[in-house]
């Protein structure tokens, strides 16, 4: 079966394993709205695919996904309600793409490479596994620019790490290692370099031969066990991105980023030792 192409994604099915690998290396994989529609669409080949067991996500270069693409927010005369409507449709497909992962009756894999942003953490904390090289980071990175926390952080990142936890790392918006992520259970395995490729294809070709209705059911059992649907969460996200995008503090660091000050100037709190 000859597979699609893509332009800010690479995707491909062997040995049972569909692996997609976000290809925007000079946006630290961040993805537009293109990027997105091909994600989705990637995803919604594996899950009709009889052939495939399992889904790796990874990145190509030093990030694995930085989040959405901020260059391409339509900024330019900074008009509130513009911006606010790319919010919502840019939204609209991450969460699309967050619930597929959920609700797919198949493993999800995140093969964190590099750095894992905004969006990026939230679609690891959405995978089912989560394996990242010893030089991987976690960064929730909506404070930085001005925008309340998404991509379903409010449905699962407490549940994975813990409430005090979560708050100290939302509240914080510091840098999580790699092997700080382990011990927080955002990760469950650490490679170094050599051997982080050949560990993932292990990891995944595993799951994809173990059998997928049972796996599926495990899957959905356990998301149907926590109070609240992603769905609701994620609905009270994107409620809480649109009325921070109309803030003027984001339009604020938005400018900043866009002219290349926010690198120097990122918000953080360090906690004493």
């Amino acid at each position: 079966m000859a597979e699609p192409k893509y332009e800010w994604i690479d995707y491909g099915v062997a040995n049972g394993v569909a692996t997609v690998t976000f290809n925007a290396p000079r946006f630290g994989n961040a993805l537009g709205l293109k990027g997105l529609q091909e994600f989705l669409d990637a995803l919604y080949r594996s899950e009709a695919r009889d052939d495939v067991g399992a889904v790796v996500l990874t990145g190509r270069g030093k990030a694995f996904c930085s989040g959405f693409n901020l260059k391409e927010v339509p900024a330019k005369d900074l008009d509130v309600e513009t911006i606010a409507a790319h919010f919502r449709v840019v939204a609209m497909w991450w969460h699309q793409i967050l619930h597929l992962l959920t609700r797919m009756p198949k493993p999800i894999l995140a093969a964190v490479n590099g750095v894992a942003a905004g969006s990026g953490l939230g679609m690891t904390l959405c995978s089912d596994m989560a394996v990242c090289k010893d030089t991987a980071s976690f960064f929730p990175a909506w404070h930085t620019i001005g925008i309340a926390n998404d991509a379903t952080t409010s449905y699962s990142l407490a549940k994975i790490v813990g409430f005090r936890r979560a708050m100290e790392w939302m509240l914080t918006n510091r840098t999580v290692s790699a092997q700080e992520a382990l011990e927080w259970n955002v990760v469950n395995r650490v490679y170094d370099e050599a051997n982080f490729e050949k560990n993932v294809a292990i990891i995944a070709r595993e799951l994809a031969d173990a059998p997928t209705h049972l796996q599926g059911i495990a899957k959905a059992g356990f998301h149907m066990g926590w109070r609240q649907s992603i769905e609701e969460a994620t609905e009270f996200e994107i409620q809480n991105v649109m009325k921070t995008v109309r803030h003027p503090h984001f339009h604020k660091m938005l400018t900043k980023f866009l002219s290349g000050e926010q690198k120097s100037d990122k918000p953080q709190v360090n906690l004493p030792t």
